[in-house]
This record gives C-alpha cells, sequence and structure tokens, in this order.
C-alpha cells in the first residue's frame, strides 16, 4: 500500500478528512474514553453504561451486514422490522452480564486476546496461514468496522464476547442434558397428525363487478398505509471509485519485482526461515577456522573447547534472521544448511559457527504471483488518481464551484437522478440501480438537506467516494385514484373476494356445527369444495396443507378443528385433527446428547440472562436511542 499512503500524503482533502474526524470525535464523545462516556449514556445497567455512540455504532454494523447481503433494505425497513429494538435489547443483555462479570472481578489478559486474533483463519495470510495485520484491517471494514479506531473497536468488542464467554463457562459449565431429554425430544420429533380437511376455493363465490370510482376512492382512504405514495427525491450525485481509474493505469516490470521484493522481505510470501545455531568465541581467526575443522571432522567439542581455549557457548534455537544478535553472524548462518560448521567474524571477533538445525520454506516465485501482484498495484495506483481527482474537485469546491463544476474540472461525472423513494425506485417502481446496489448513497441521500451537496464521503468496499446534492423533494401524500387505479381495483377484487369466501367458511362451520359432515358440505357446494387427508410430521407439508396449517394443527389435541388459510393463502380450509399418532421413543431416533446439552445451556444462558436483567436497575433514554439508531437528527 506504499502507493496508496504517498497518494494520502499528497492529496489536499486528506488532511481536512482527518483533522475533521479527529475534531469530531474529541467534541462529540471526549478524550477520556470514546468507548463508554457516561455524561452521555443512553442505556444504564446498574453500574454499566452504553453511550449513544457505542449504540450508534452496533447498530450501524448489524445495519451494514444486512444491506451487505440484502441490498434493498433501506435504514427505515430494517427498524421497521425490528432491527433497532433488537440491537437495544442485546446491549441491554450483554450489559448485563458485564456488569456480573465486574463484579466477579473477570478479565481477558492481552496474551489471551493477541491468541485469539492470530487463531481467526480470517485474519490470516493465505500463503503463510498466519495472523496479518492487512487482512485483519480489510476483514474489519468489510464487517462494518471503519475509521481509524477500527481496531480498537473490534478488540474491544471481543474482549468483551471472551469475558462474557467466562461468566458463561464458570456459570453453567456443570450443566447437562439428562437422558430422558432424548427421550422426550424424540418423541416431540416422531409425533404424526392425521388430518381432514375441507378446501374451500375462490372460485366457489361470485367474481365481484368492478368497482365504480366512488368505492375505489373510499377504499383507497380506508387502507391508506398501503397507498400511501412516499416521499420523493431528486438527486445530483458525484460517485467514483478505484475502479473508475484502472484503465488508465500502466504497471511496470521494476514496480513489480520492487513490490515482490518487499513482500519477500517482510515475509509475507512465506513462512520465515529460521536456524538453530551454537556458537563458540575463538581469540583469532586461525583458532576458529581450526576449531571448524576439527569439529566437522568429528571430534568431540569438550575437547576443541579445552585445547583451543574456546569461550563459552552460546545456542539459539528456532530463531529468525532478525532475532540473532549479531547481524555478521545472521547474515552467515542463514546461508548455512544444518550440519554445516564455519568459522565467522561477527561484531564482537571471530566465533565458531554450527547449524543444529534450519527450515527454508518454499517462497513462491514472482511468476506465480504476477497477476496478483500487478492487480495490487493496479488498485493502488488507481487509488492514488481517484484521491488526486478528489483533491482538484474538493478545491474546486472550496473556490466556490457548484458540485457539477467541480466534477467537470476534476474530470468526473455528476449524475442526475430523477425522483427517487427511500427505497430505491420510483413512483413508477423503476429501480434507481446505482442507489440500490449502494445502500450507503441511498442513506445519504435521505439524511441530506435539501439544495445542499454533502461533504465527501466514502462508500461501499472498493474505496469509493461520494457527494449527493437534494434537488427537490416531493413530500410523502396519500395516492390520487389515477394514479393506482389498477392497483386498487385489483385489491379491492381480492378483498372482495376473500370477504365472500369467509362467508362460506362461517356457513360451512355453522353447518359441522348442526352435525354436517366435511364431505356433505363438499358434496354440496360443488366444484371448487373438495375434502382431502394427510398424516404429517411437525414441518412437513403436502398439496395444500401447507406449513402454516401444519403448525397449527399440531397446537391442538385429537378431535379439534380449526379454520386456516391453505394453498397460496386464497384457499380456505376448515380442519379436523383425526388422530394423534405417538411414536415409541425407544424406537425413534435422538439427537446427540452434546446437542441437547447445548440447547439446555442456550436456555439456561437467557434465563440466566434475564434474572440479571431483572437483577440490575436498567434506565434508557429514549431521545438519545432515537438518536443513536438515526430515527431523529442530531440538535
Amino acid at each position: 500500500m506504499l502507493s496508496l499512503i504517498r497518494s494520502l500524503a499528497r492529496s489536499p482533502i486528506i488532511g481536512g478528512m482527518i483533522i475533521a474526524l479527529l475534531i469530531a470525535a474529541f467534541a462529540l464523545w471526549g478524550v477520556n474514553d470514546i468507548f463508554r462516556n457516561n455524561s452521555n449514556a443512553a442505556i444504564v445497567v446498574g453500574p454499566e453504561t452504553v453511550s449513544a455512540s457505542e449504540l450508534a455504532r452496533t447498530y450501524e454494523r448489524q445495519l451494514f451486514q444486512i444491506q451487505r447481503d440484502n441490498p434493498e433494505i433501506t435504514r427505515e425497513q430494517a427498524d421497521e422490522m425490528g432491527l433497532g429494538d433488537s440491537v437495544v435489547q442485546r446491549l441491554i443483555a450483554e450489559t448485563a452480564v458485564d456488569a456480573k462479570a465486574d463484579q466477579m472481578g473477570l478479565s481477558i489478559s492481552d496474551n489471551t486476546l493477541f491468541e485469539t486474533l492470530r487463531s481467526i483463519a480470517a485474519f490470516q495470510n493465505p500463503f503463510t496461514s498466519q495472523f496479518d495485520p492487512g487482512t485483519y484491517a480489510s476483514v474489519l471494514r468489510e464487517n462494518g468496522y471503519g475509521g481509524p479506531l477500527a481496531e480498537r473497536q473490534f478488540e474491544a468488542d471481543i474482549t468483551s464476547e471472551l469475558r462474557r464467554g467466562q461468566f458463561v463457562s464458570a456459570a453453567l459449565g456443570g450443566v447437562y442434558a439428562p437422558e430422558i431429554f432424548g427421550e422426550i425430544r424424540a418423541a416431540y420429533n416422531g409425533e404424526r397428525r392425521s388430518l381432514r380437511a375441507l378446501f374451500l376455493q375462490p372460485s366457489l363465490v361470485d367474481t365481484p363487478e368492478a368497482p365504480d370510482d366512488d368505492t375505489l376512492t373510499a377504499f383507497i382512504n380506508e387502507n391508506a398505509r398501503i397507498f400511501e405514495r412516499p416521499e420523493q427525491r431528486r438527486l445530483t450525485l458525484m460517485r467514483v471509485s478505484p475502479t473508475d481509474f484502472l484503465r488508465d493505469v500502466e504497471v511496470s516490470d521494476e514496480d513489480l519485482q520492487a513490490l515482490y521484493d518487499f513482500r519477500l522481505e517482510n515475509g509475507d510470501l512465506a513462512e520465515p526461515a529460521t536456524r538453530s545455531l551454537t556458537q563458540w568465541p575463538a581469540p583469532d581467526q586461525q583458532t576458529a577456522e581450526a576449531a571448524a575443522a576439527r569439529l566437522s571432522a568429528g571430534e568431540t567439542v569438550s575437547t576443541i573447547v579445552t585445547e583451543l581455549s574456546l569461550g563459552e557457548e552460546v545456542a539459539l534455537a528456532d530463531v529468525q534472521s532478525y532475532q540473532v544478535p549479531d547481524s555478521q553472524i545472521a547474515d552467515r548462518a542463514f546461508t548455512m544448511a544444518a550440519g554445516d560448521i564455519a568459522a565467522v567474524q561477527s561484531q564482537l571477533g571471530w566465533r565458531v559457527v554450527r547449524i543444529d538445525a534450519a527450515t527454508d520454506p518454499d517462497t513462491p516465485e514472482l511468476s506465480e504471483l504476477e497477476a496478483e501482484l500487478r492487480d495490487e498495484l493496479a488498485r493502488d495506483n488507481a487509488e492514488g488518481m481517484m484521491l488526486d481527482a478528489l483533491g482538484v474537485f474538493e478545491e474546486a469546491r472550496g473556490n466556490g464551484a457548484t458540485l457539477e463544476e467541480a466534477a467537470m474540472q476534476a474530470g468526473l461525472i455528476a449524475e442526475r437522478i430523477d425522483f427517487v423513494a427511500a427505497n430505491g425506485y420510483s413512483a413508477d417502481r423503476e429501480p434507481a440501480l446505482t442507489l440500490l446496489q449502494n445502500p450507503d448513497l441511498l442513506t445519504a441521500a435521505f439524511s441530506a438537506q435539501q439544495g445542499f451537496a454533502t461533504d465527501l464521503e466514502s462508500y461501499g468496499e472498493d474505496g469509493g467516494y461520494f457527494v449527493v446534492r437534494v434537488d427537490e423533494i416531493e413530500p410523502a401524500r396519500l395516492s390520487e385514484l389515477s394514479e393506482v387505479r389498477e392497483d386498487a381495483a385489483q385489491f379491492w377484487m381480492v378483498r372482495e373476494t376473500d370477504d365472500r369466501l369467509q362467508t362460506l367458511v362461517d356457513d360451512a362451520q355453522a353447518r359441522l356445527e348442526a352435525g354436517e359432515t366435511l364431505d356433505a358440505i363438499a358434496e354440496s357446494l360443488g366444484t371448487g369444495a373438495r375434502v382431502e387427508t394427510a398424516v404429517l410430521g411437525r414441518g412437513e407439508t403436502a398439496g395444500p396443507f401447507s406449513a402454516q396449517l401444519v403448525g397449527q394443527a399440531f397446537r391442538l389435541p385429537e378431535g379439534q378443528r380449526f379454520a386456516a388459510r391453505a394453498g397460496n393463502q386464497t384457499t380456505r380450509a376448515i380442519v379436523l385433527v383425526d388422530d394423534v399418532i405417538s411414536v415409541d421413543p425407544a424406537q425413534a431416533e435422538r439427537p446427540s446428547q452434546q446437542e441437547l446439552t447445548n440447547e439446555l445451556r442456550n436456555d439456561a444462558t437467557q434465563i440466566v440472562t434475564s434474572a440479571l436483567i431483572n437483577a440490575y436497575e436498567v434506565r434508557t433514554d429514549q431521545t438519545l436511542i432515537d438518536q443513536a439508531l438515526g430515527r431523529t437528527q442530531l440538535q
């Protein structure tokens, strides 16, 4: 990354960004402790606190990971699905455990943390299988840990997780599932239900006539949440990533060789060479050479040491070159093979050196790594070119140029994006792919004020940057009939048909209560009504017997009946649980005791955590929580 560092140093935007980050961090959270700030506590559990900044970071990482796999999900949608509240509850539970761990005096040593990090395969160099700082930093970025404090934040999180693990092990290490649990689970899993159901299809009712405008207008008003036209924004966007500059990059063979040599010298391409060696001080060159010759001939060490007045031996085991105190001895030793003996002039005089063991791992040739290294260099050079262009862009903006003018001066592109909603789609359901593929851009666009371009921000996994300006905002409103006539009419028809079918279900239920059979009712209703049977286990389905329907059946005893939706959910069903078929636990397949023990410990962990939460006073500041989750703007 040397070229990237040089680019960072010469790009005028970077200095200002770093200073701004530091000022913002210190101004918002203070310099005493960025990770816990009692004066900014969003959550208090007994003696422990969770600051608004910590809550925000945790939420952002969870949201980042969700949007990485599901880019169409917006921040608002994630919060509506309960992500924010889930993060708050998880932090309350973890903080309760932290408080108890503090009380018990549990701690994690730096060595334990270091060994844990070293053992995580994702952080290891693929060539050496050793912990690699560059890979470590990259993986953290990919999982939502960004900024200059990313490693410190992650290591603080890992330390907390390890300490909670200590507490759980101490509290629940002796919990084991008894044998009878296996029998109970086998009986539960093996149980089956014999079901008989009357299925009623929508074709049994008359097709409703098309609704008039008054009916549709009333229907739209009654279902305002469904027919609301969300806020729409028209945007101007400048975005750029190193990929945009790759076509202009040429990597020289000299740079390729230099990077290979740098990696080789730093041990990034293979395990480092090691030597185990023994050395004896000698008074002069002649004595050292004589001793080396006699040792090579097989004479005993003690005889030679006594007769030639050699000094006390010094042994080093499995050391790398830099670990040999004398560089001249190191240089010579690492050209020698196991069993070699030589007289070596060191910085402190002559020495007799014997190589007791040597390892020289195979190192891939430049030709084997050329494509990978060339791509890396091209990427670094492209990053430098991008940063230079952004420097011109920011300088132009600082001199009063508009977003479009600054982009033109820097050779960048300003995109116009017509009205789009926060979900990344226009009112006509056309996707804004640029925004859908990059959720950070969409979030920024719907957080910005109209008429003002945002500051330069990073986005994506490729190290890109963007600036967005909101040019116009169309507020949310209820859709006009003319805008949703077709959808509203179709929805009304489905709803009306379903209401009519519900009347048929109610009538069939009444006839069953009066003593009629399912078969008699089906025959009287004709085509569209039928009776089917099935014998199913938990989680099994068959034809119109959907998972939801079967799940309802397993909550009822033999002889009970219930109404449900079936098939594609437009078909209705009246279901009778004819028989509950038990299984002989001795004949059923049992889960392993370890699996049951793990489940029991997980359940016990939840119970213990709930007890801890109840044992401590829990206080929350909803205003700070809403601000941390992005529900309200900081004042």
